[in-house]
């Protein structure tokens, strides 16, 4: 994500973060109660323990020491969060990357601002400041909603609502996590993106995903290519041709008018799927969307029904 076009924080986490004030702290950082508003603090490095909801697992060596670089530089230009820990000291909400390079620079003490968060606003903010920062793979991602949904019983709206996502995102992502393991680690290793792993999803059989993962990456295959090839190894790309030439007799008859070629790639790139649109005349035709498996056909409803779809479901 681009520095000029940060994302928005979603309307649920406002919600969340209006709820959790301030923390009047004395100015040793003990958490007792001052006479004043002293949120900010300057506390010990080694009083603060690490936020146990922090989605990212994986911090690169060349970017702590390019973010040490930056705060030797020009100093720390925004401090981390912390809450005040029931047994004493502090854990920290966000800035964990700050934190790290603070520490290779040597530091003992850092600024904070102290808060008071419950545990589902600490998960939340820690995701959305990953996202911000378009820290997280699509793993990582994937585990912070999961934990959203379910350990705080938060439903995917609500999920999405609170980090400024759609629920479709929401879902697809989540369902990287029935990816075996070995591919989930190709993703958070960079060595696969979000839509490779996503177009994995057509095939069912484990062994299988993982040869095709492992052909991504000695082949470099774009993201197109891995979804005709797991079509392919799905057994679908025979099924799809023949009830093409059923559904579709005049598919000829369409190719030949660029507006309904610019609907139909359209709808190929919103819904991630084969799409044909059939003129038949009398301003009448036929949209066939295509989906090859019921993963497959969940997510494109997703898609076509957004918010509807529970209502649709319960109907």
């Amino acid at each position: 994500m681009s520095a000029d076009a940060p994302r928005r924080l979603g309307r649920g986490l406002e919600a969340l973060l209006s709820a959790q004030k301030p923390r009047n702290t004395g100015s040793d950082g003990s958490g007792e109660a001052a006479a004043g508003p002293t949120d900010l603090q300057t506390i010990r490095i080694s009083d603060i323990a690490p936020n146990h909801f922090q989605p990212r697992r994986t911090f690169t060596e060349p970017e702590l020491a390019e973010l040490a670089a930056s705060i030797k530089a020009s100093g720390l230009l925004q401090p981390i969060t912390v809450r005040a820990r029931a047994g004493g000291g502090w854990e920290l909400v966000a800035g964990e990357r700050r934190l790290r390079a603070a520490g290779r620079l040597g530091w003992t003490e850092i600024a904070a601002i102290v808060r008071e968060f419950d545990d589902r606003a600490m998960l939340t903010l820690a995701l959305v400041e990953n996202l911000q920062r378009a820290d997280l793979n699509a793993v990582e991602e994937a585990e912070g909603y999961h934990r959203l949904i379910g350990e705080f019983g938060l439903t995917q709206n609500q999920v999405a609502d609170a980090v400024g996502k759609d629920r479709t995102t929401i879902t697809n992502l989540l369902r990287v996590l029935t990816l075996p393991p070995s591919v989930r680690q190709m993703v958070e290793q960079g060595h696969l993106t979000t839509r490779h792993a996503r177009a994995l999803l057509a095939i069912k059989d484990e062994k299988k995903q993982q040869a095709l993962a492992n052909e991504i990456v000695a082949r470099q295959l774009s993201v197109r290519q891995v979804e005709v090839r797991a079509r392919e190894i799905a057994g679908h790309s025979d099924t799809l041709r023949s009830t093409g030439s059923r559904t579709n007799p005049t598919s000829n008859s369409h190719s030949s008018d660029p507006a309904i070629r610019r609907i139909e790639e359209q709808l190929r790139r919103r819904l991630q799927t084969d799409v044909a649109v059939q003129a038949l005349g009398n301003e009448q035709g036929v949209l066939r969307i295509s989906f090859f498996s019921h993963d497959d056909l969940e997510r494109v409803l997703d898609i076509v029904l957004g918010d509807t779809r529970s209502d649709f479901n319960d109907a």
